[in-house]
């Protein structure tokens, strides 16, 4: 065997126990003890073996409202990396005009020759049309096996509600999850003209031009329209309970309908837009919430309403962030991709909101299940790829921009003391993250296509 990892206790979404693991060719070949012998042997007694984190939601390398990122394919995936998450999959913004196929293919020039981790694309749907959906069933039986809709005016839904819905069904016959923002944007219009006329459309009032209102009404009717199209839907980063009423009213009548948050609801409330300055970091769609509905979150991923955590990465410099002052205008966005998963074991696991099993499920099971790559990713089986994070439970770091990975060049959870840290990453076998150090090359991450839905 080329590596063993020996007296680790495994955890997985379904069992907890203490073993060594054998790895070959880059997939996990043995699980067991007195495994042996190997190329190289490493003893990692006291820490904890996961799966490496799957994170189904970033944006690693984009244009957004005039704005590039400052981070790429290549630095994202070094801090995903050093997180412990080990595979992404990215979301394709088309061009104005541009086909999907080719929007997928200028995104896979960008990540060839940059990724050092695994990566998965999916598509966004921008004013489809009967091309676009003949687009979908090619894209699908090419293994990119989910597509994204807006329901804003970033993609003029409500004009184009319709096509969408076509484009909706096509995606449930070819097979693919149809991943939804859900967030009503006749409400945002209308709070944002009120806000102009009281003189209060700045940061401050963000997250009064976004209410839950308008994530609850949008949730509602993007479940609906799934129902009708007979297509599995993922809603992504809820952040309310007025969203999760709407997944579980989805559920309980049967339909294939799954969620999920991102780090900053669990850990961030509205009151940083009076509290905070720079309130511009904490800018994401949707708005931070109040204070009361983080826990309602946290109970939400234990209990199993909601699915999966992601991070939403989207990393802009504070100039971009401040640049622009209306809050329509605002640049949305923020990296985490480095800190979820250490942030979610202490506070959630280790203050009791969260179960360990649960923890792997979240962030690696669920959503490799969720978007075609189970049980190549996301779990610790025999014949799986060997993505295992390396994760050392008693190891005590304060989160500070200068010791991270971002080209950010601020952190929106500077000083947030945290128990619990990455200490080895290993990709299809290969150590890339040691001690915070990143030991990969460039390039060495894949394209991974995957299978079409079925329900986990």
């Amino acid at each position: 065997m080329d590596l063993i990892l020996r007296n680790g206790t495994v955890v997985t979404a379904a069992e907890t126990y203490k073993a060594d693991l054998g790895i070959e060719g880059g997939t996990i070949k043995q699980i067991g003890t007195g495994l042996g012998p190997a190329k190289r042997e490493l003893d990692v007694a006291g820490k904890y073996l996961f799966p490496g984190g799957v994170d189904v939601h970033t944006h690693v390398e984009f244009t957004l409202l005039g704005e590039t990122t400052v981070d790429d394919f290549h630095s994202s995936t070094i801090m995903a990396a050093c997180g412990g998450i080990t595979t992404i999959v990215d979301y394709v913004l088309p061009n104005p005009g541009q086909l999907l196929i080719d929007a997928v293919e200028m995104w896979n020039g960008r990540a060839k020759g940059k990724t050092v981790i695994d990566y998965g694309l999916h598509p966004t749907l921008f004013k489809p049309t009967e091309r676009t959906r003949g687009e979908m069933a090619e894209l699908a039986s090419d293994g990119y096996t989910s597509f994204k809709i807006f329901m804003t005016g970033l993609a003029e839904f409500d004009h184009y509600a319709p096509d969408y819905l076509k484009a909706m069904a096509q995606a449930g016959k070819s097979g693919a999850m149809i991943n939804i923002h859900c967030e009503d944007q006749c409400c945002i219009t209308f709070l944002t003209e009120q806000l102009e006329r009281e003189g209060k459309n700045n940061v401050r009032h963000f997250a009064e031009s976004r209410p839950r209102i308008a994530e609850g009404i949008a949730a509602k009717r993007a479940v609906d329209m799934a129902l009708l199209a007979d297509a599995p839907v993922y809603l992504v980063h809820l952040s309310c309970e007025e969203g999760l009423d709407a997944l579980n009213d989805a559920r309980a009548r049967g339909q294939a309908a799954y969620g999920e948050t991102r780090p900053i609801y669990l850990h961030l409330s509205k009151d940083r837009f009076k509290d905070e300055k720079d309130p511009e970091r904490y800018v994401g769609w949707p708005p931070l919430r109040d204070a009361d509905q983080m826990e309602v979150l946290w109970q939400a991923l234990d209990s199993g309403v909601l699915q999966t955590l992601a991070t939403d990465h989207t990393s802009f410099s504070m100039a971009q962030k401040k640049k622009h002052k209306k809050v329509e205008d605002l640049v949305p966005g923020m990296s985490a991709l480095e800190t979820m998963l250490p942030m979610l074991y202490s506070e959630g696991v280790l203050k009791n909101r969260l179960k360990l099993s649960r923890f792997v499920d979240v962030t690696a099971t669920a959503p490799a299940k969720l978007f075609g790559l189970y049980p190549q990713k996301g779990t610790i089986a025999i014949g799986s790829d060997a993505d295992i994070l390396v994760f050392d439970p008693k190891k005590p770091v304060t989160i500070r921009q200068k010791d991270l990975h971002s080209r950010q060049d601020w952190e929106l959870f500077e000083g947030f003391k945290v128990t619990g840290w990455p200490s080895m990453t290993i990709s299809r076998g290969e150590i890339i993250v040691e001690n915070g150090k990143f030991l990969g090359e460039a390039g060495r991450g894949k394209l991974i296509k995957r299978k079409t839905f079925t329900s986990p």
